[in-house]
């Protein structure tokens, strides 16, 4: 309930009602589809038309089917305009215009909790020497890193596979790199910006846009392609986007290769 709470924008009415609408024609479906469905329990199992009541059955099955992911999508598409730039806890998005903040936010709470990690594994060795119990163990460690009673436990108590008590900080050094090497990736493409280009080629004149806003790469066709074209586009991971009016994908190094991959498969020749 939190995160709905959280949402930038209302839903607009008209969207409620489309929704209404459909949920309420798919649910008269389903309740029609099960009432034609008779259970052998009450009809008795003589004569039982077993194959004409297995296909009810079949179709009341799909018309529920249908009705659960109407639901779905209609909860998505809510999320989706909620909040166009994922919730706080999904990944970050490149096109979040405050991608860069969350990133270096992401990069000093993972920074800090390795140091946390770094200072107890230091207290348990100490305490080790000592011939501490474990429960002075979790307590110094509570106190002098900040990490919760819980937290310290997991790392200070041992389970039946383990011989050594510690925290590890390999997969947190791990992330703490791709962290960095994204802000710097992120940085770069904002600090190049918006960038246009306008190619001839078989299917006609196609403008390739690096839109940073978005952080997507985008290819504009000044009308629909045809079949084949469409189909190259989809082999290299474009897809259309209404809103846009144009076709991309994610704006990095692989997304350029695709495009210029694409210009070169619908022109015969490569691409300038």
């Amino acid at each position: 309930m939190a995160l709905w709470n959280k949402a930038c924008e209302p839903i607009p009415e008209a969207e409620i009602e489309a929704f209404a609408r459909r949920h309420v024609d798919l649910t008269r479906r389903y309740w029609a589809a099960e009432g034609r469905c008779m259970n052998w329990f009450i009809t008795g199992p003589a004569r039982f038309p077993v194959a004409r009541k297995e296909r009810r059955m079949k179709i009341s099955d799909a018309r529920r089917a249908d009705l659960k992911a109407h639901e779905v999508t209609a909860r998505k598409a809510a999320k989706r305009k909620a909040f166009p730039h994922g919730t706080d806890d999904e990944p970050i998005r490149s096109g979040d215009p405050a991608a860069l903040q969350r990133i270096m936010t992401r990069i000093e709470e993972t920074a800090l909790s390795i140091d946390r990690m770094k200072a107890a594994n230091a207290i348990i060795r100490r305490m080790e020497k000592d011939l501490a119990t474990e429960e002075d163990m979790i307590a110094a460690v509570a106190v002098n890193t900040g990490l919760s009673p819980e937290a310290a436990a997991r790392g200070i108590k041992l389970a039946p596979w383990q011989s050594r008590r510690g925290f590890s900080t390999t997969n947190s050094r791990a992330e703490l790199r791709r962290l960095q090497q994204r802000l710097a990736a992120l940085a770069r493409m904002k600090e190049r910006g918006n960038q246009s280009q306008e190619v001839k080629t078989s299917a006609g004149a196609v403008e390739i846009k690096e839109n940073a806003d978005i952080a997507r790469i985008q290819l504009i066709f000044s009308g629909k392609p045809d079949d084949p074209t469409r189909r190259v586009l989809k082999a290299n991971g474009f897809r259309w986007s209404p809103s846009q009016g144009a076709w991309q994908r994610h704006l990095n190094e692989s997304g350029r290769y695709a495009a210029q991959r694409v210009l070169k498969t619908i022109s015969g020749a490569d691409a300038a």
